[in-house]
């Protein structure tokens, strides 16, 4: 099929690099990348605001991605509009539950009489968790609402996401609330962005728990952050992963996480985003490689055929580097 561009006076160039990322991008990420290639960088945070119709963290958020995928670099600052400079900031507050206002029986009951939207609220909290709450569970939602400025879309998600996971106290839901207030999660839009983050972050463990034969054991927090580092910073997709897994089991003949995080890293180091990229580079090498050793000697050896040849060099330094016997 070939489909006319209908450029007009002008056009936005997109770095190819985007294209495996926009299949997990947000609205609003897609909203700021466009803006930005049609205004060739030349922009700011405000004028991205504007544009896509969101808060300010949801922009700085969205730099966020395109910048760790490897799409743009930038230098993320606030805007500093006059309406920004002459609005107080609000103080942020600290992740410990003994910050939240507490309220006697009377206070609650008094305000739950005078203010008929929030006893909605609660009643639909109530309807989500399958529960009658006592005052001090009604203490902490009115506390999320008063205190944190958390809106009731927000709170009624985030019970919502807490019960999916099999936790269902409000104890949690406060201690899960900070956590995200305290990362800059304040708003149901922002939230839904992240419970997304989460929920493919599992599922793209879960392939590479198979893939690896790790099992159910918990991960440990490096094989945490390894992962994390693959997916969230660098972008790179399962497929991806899973070529570094067969360079992982040529090289070593085993199936070693922290090898193929030092595979994964070598390529995001040079700048290879695809894998199609990554394949035309290890061709380019194998082709080399066969050249020099033709040079030598006639003679094949084992193994120089394979499209995901490692570098012995590389292979060794980073088995020494693993320091742990794996082969």
């Amino acid at each position: 099929m070939q489909i006319k561009i209908n450029y007009g006076v002008g056009a936005g160039v997109f770095p190819t690099a985007c294209a495996e990322q926009v299949k997990r991008a947000s609205l609003c990420d897609l909203k700021v990348l466009w803006y930005i290639c049609a205004k060739g960088g030349n922009t700011d945070v405000a004028e991205l605001c504007e544009f896509a119709g969101v808060a300010e963290g949801e922009v700085i958020s969205s730099l966020s991605y395109w910048r760790g995928a490897g799409v743009i670099d930038a230098d993320v600052e606030p805007s500093s509009t006059e309406e920004n400079k002459n609005t107080p900031q609000k103080e942020k507050k600290v992740s410990r539950a003994d910050e939240l206002p507490r309220y006697t029986s009377d206070e609650l009951s008094g305000i739950l009489e005078t203010n008929q939207n929030l006893a909605k609220f609660i009643d639909e909290c109530q309807k989500i968790m399958g529960k009658m709450f006592t005052y001090h569970e009604i203490n902490i939602l009115i506390g999320l609402v008063d205190y944190l400025d958390l809106d009731f879309d927000y709170i009624m998600m985030l019970l919502t996401y807490c019960i999916a996971h099999g936790k269902k106290t409000l104890h949690y839901a406060e201690k899960t609330a900070f956590s995200f207030y305290d990362a800059g999660i304040t708003s149901a839009d922002a939230l839904t962005a992240e419970i997304k983050r989460r929920e493919d972050m599992l599922l793209v463990e879960g392939k590479i728990r198979s893939l690896f034969g790790i099992g159910s054991r918990a991960l440990t927090t490096k094989e945490k952050k390894e992962i994390s580092a693959w997916v969230n910073d660098w972008g790179y997709s399962f497929e991806i992963i899973e070529k570094a897994y067969e360079v992982t089991a040529d090289a070593t003949g085993g199936a070693s996480l922290h090898y193929a995080n030092s595979v994964l890293e070598r390529w995001n180091s040079e700048g290879l985003r695809s894998l199609e990229q990554i394949e035309s580079q290890n061709k380019e090498y194998t082709e080399q490689k066969q050249q020099k050793k033709t040079k030598k000697s006639p003679k094949k050896t084992e193994g120089e055929n394979s499209s995901f040849d490692t570098d012995e060099f590389f292979a060794a330094a980073v088995r020494r580097s693993l320091g742990d016997g794996e082969k």
